[in-house]
């Protein structure tokens, strides 16, 4: 049994909960601690430091010295920023969310898959993709990195084709200026009314949109991971991704086509695929939903896991010992 405290901004990360609770079922002692709540985190003591956050981790160099082995998580996009990859270089070790983090921190490092904390309660609706719509889904922040300013181009590509569908955007609205931006651009297009801005939505409505669309689609720039993708795909909507997504991981194992470059041409490409042909959406449904129930599996988790906590108290020994 070791001792192993989580310090992050506020709370952990809602992928992390899960690793969290298997550290537990593990026989570890758990300790989750804020920055905020400085008389918590300052007597934080223990075998395992993991820090997860920019500031987490500058606070984490002070605390290391009352730890075996610290070990940081990366899960942002703040990993490019050539300040915060060589912050990375500071801990024993680092936790990457994907192989994609992986291979960009200059440092050694383990993958540990976020995981929907509902993940179970998703496994057991049935999907049903009959009853499913030709809706392409998105849910994220309106942000330029997850390139969902992409989409009206995306659209208007389909209706060269002659290709239906609705694009269905959670998770900002038309006043923010992303939003704006995609308005008058579909406007602009004429496929305004392929495009519809729902807002942010509690996640039981998010669970519900994911369950009628056909298609989830993420055209970010850069995504260390993306929780959304595993959701929809455990809902049975099909990922289309770039290969500048970390849970490509997973999709991968559904089918590579499914992972794209970065541009309206070729994204849509992969959606008119799909959208004309219903055996293979049913099929890459299904097994979509496969795919994820066994890679964050509960045993798969707890291995990975178990791998975590051996990696990083024999990488600091190793440093002990030298």
């Amino acid at each position: 049994m070791v001792k192993v405290t989580y310090l992050s901004l506020k709370a952990p990360h809602v992928g992390h909960l899960v690793w969290l609770r298997v550290l537990k079922a593990l026989g570890h002692e758990v300790k989750v601690a804020s920055i905020y709540d400085l008389r918590s985190a300052f007597l934080s003591h223990g075998d395992i430091l993991v820090t997860e956050g920019v500031r987490s981790t500058v606070f984490g160099s002070l605390q290391r010295v009352f730890y075996r082995c610290w070990a940081s998580v990366a899960c942002s996009p703040s990993i490019l920023n050539p300040l915060i990859s060589e912050l990375l270089t500071l801990p024993d070790l680092v936790v990457a969310v994907s192989s994609l983090v992986r291979d960009l921190v200059k440092n050694k490092a383990v993958v540990l898959y976020p995981t929907p904390p509902e993940l179970e309660a998703l496994l057991n609706i049935e999907v049903t993709y009959d009853i499913k719509k030709p809706w392409i889904c998105f849910s994220g922040a309106f942000i330029p990195i997850k390139g969902v300013h992409l989409v009206p181009e995306i659209a208007y590509k389909l209706n060269k084709e002659g290709v239906r569908a609705s694009f269905i955007l959670a998770g900002g609205t038309e006043r923010e200026p992303l939003g704006r931006l995609i308005t008058s651009r579909a406007r602009m297009l004429g496929v305004e009314d392929y495009i519809k801005i729902v807002g942010t939505l509690p996640r039981i409505e998010i669970f519900k949109l994911l369950s009628n669309c056909s298609i989830y689609l993420q055209p970010s720039l850069f995504d260390a991971f993306s929780i959304s993708v595993t959701e929809a795909m455990v809902l049975g909507a099909v990922p289309v991704i770039t290969k500048y997504v970390g849970s490509r991981d997973l999709v991968m194992l559904v089918n590579e086509s499914l992972i794209r470059e970065p541009n309206p041409e070729d994204i849509a490409r992969a959606l008119i695929s799909l959208l004309t042909d219903f055996r293979l959406l049913k099929e890459y449904s299904n097994l979509s939903k496969t795919v994820v129930k066994e890679a964050l599996s509960f045993k798969s988790t707890l291995d990975r896991v178990r791998d975590f906590v051996e990696t990083c108290l024999s990488r600091r020994d190793r440093y002990e010992h030298a």
